[in-house]
């Protein structure tokens, strides 16, 4: 029953009933008068008795009754109504989400306590997701600085040559340069990602030719490799292969692929290949257990870039040495 039809049927009910029991009780008093005091009241008519002031005593009781018995049905919607006025209130402040809030009724107070409790569930899920973000920002920025960190090895490692021999070794100051550059740009996606998760970072794909990104990357690893007497190589068995992703986001995921074998695999050997559609990093390190809780930052890091570029990623790793393997989603 909606408000209207409710307080239309409360209105019109207090129009009949006050007239039928005031008739009501001035018929029962004048009855009970004329059987049972007139005769004992010298025939004195029911009007000039004691009896006509008790009727209008009995008359104002009832309208009273009347009236306590309609305002319960008034305070009732104002009952409703204080609560939602404080339930909102409660939303809008800091200090808590209210819990939601039982339906009694299909009014349209009713309609109005399910909508504000659909409120109150969008908000409690928006405070759910909005921590949930803050802890996913806090794990990106981690992940981020430790990026920032694996070019500034190679850099450091490097500046014992340069010390002495700046000036006759241009291609070592080339290297530091887009070392340095390098980390600049990681930098700049710092400062962008900062307020994204890892699931909703924006990546400005363009063409990406992997040969020429790995043999880059190879060369710039390469003098690292060597000091830890790790033999590094390329295979290509096909001219070009063509991505579209994001360079710089490609060279941090194939960082960390380098960087995890440089720093625990203790290989001799790593091969990358790189075949139709597929680029593999192969090493014959110790391999570990994937599922181990302390595999390390890297490979988390690896995993998400791969999800973010839309990389099919598989790792395989054992006694024998450890395999990752990349392919394109939107290649397929």
């Amino acid at each position: 029953m909606t408000l209207k039809t409710k307080y239309r049927f409360l209105l019109f009910s207090a129009i009949i009933s006050v007239p039928i029991v005031l008739l009501g009780i001035s018929v029962l008093m004048s009855i009970l008068y004329e059987f049972a005091f007139k005769s004992k009241n010298q025939d004195t008519p029911f009007h000039e008795s004691f009896a006509y002031p008790i009727m209008l005593v009995v008359f104002f009781l009832s309208l009273c009754v009347l009236a306590f018995l309609f305002s319960k049905s008034i305070n009732s919607l104002l009952t409703k109504i204080n609560m939602l006025h404080q339930v909102i209130r409660d939303l809008a402040s800091d200090e808590r989400t209210p819990h939601t809030l039982e339906v009694s009724s299909e009014d349209e107070i009713g309609q109005l306590i399910q909508s504000v409790n659909i409120l109150i569930e969008r908000t409690t899920y928006r405070e759910l997701e909005l921590e949930q973000q803050q802890r996913l920002q806090k794990e990106l920025l981690q992940k981020l600085r430790h990026d920032i960190n694996t070019p500034l090895t190679a850099i450091r490692l490097q500046l014992f040559y340069v010390e002495d021999s700046l000036k006759d070794q241009p291609d070592l100051v080339e290297s530091l340069n887009e070392q340095i550059h390098y980390i600049a740009n990681l930098t700049n996606e710092l400062s962008f990602q900062s307020i994204d998760t890892v699931e909703s970072s924006y990546i400005i794909k363009e063409e990406v030719s992997l040969p020429k990104l790995l043999e880059t990357m190879i060369d710039k690893w390469r003098y690292l490799f060597t000091i830890h007497s790790i033999e590094l190589s390329i295979q290509l068995n096909v001219s070009e292969l063509l991505w579209m992703s994001n360079e710089l986001w490609l060279q941090r995921l194939f960082d960390n692929v380098f960087q995890n074998t440089l720093k625990h695999s203790k290989a001799t050997k790593l091969l990358v290949v790189i075949d139709h559609g597929m680029i593999k990093v192969i090493d014959n390190g110790i391999g570990f257990e994937k599922n181990h809780k302390h595999c390390g930052l890297g490979l988390q890091i690896i995993e998400d870039i791969a999800m973010v570029l839309q990389l099919h990623y598989t790792l395989e790793s054992s006694k024998a040495g450890t395999s990752f393997c990349f392919t394109s989603k939107m290649e397929e």
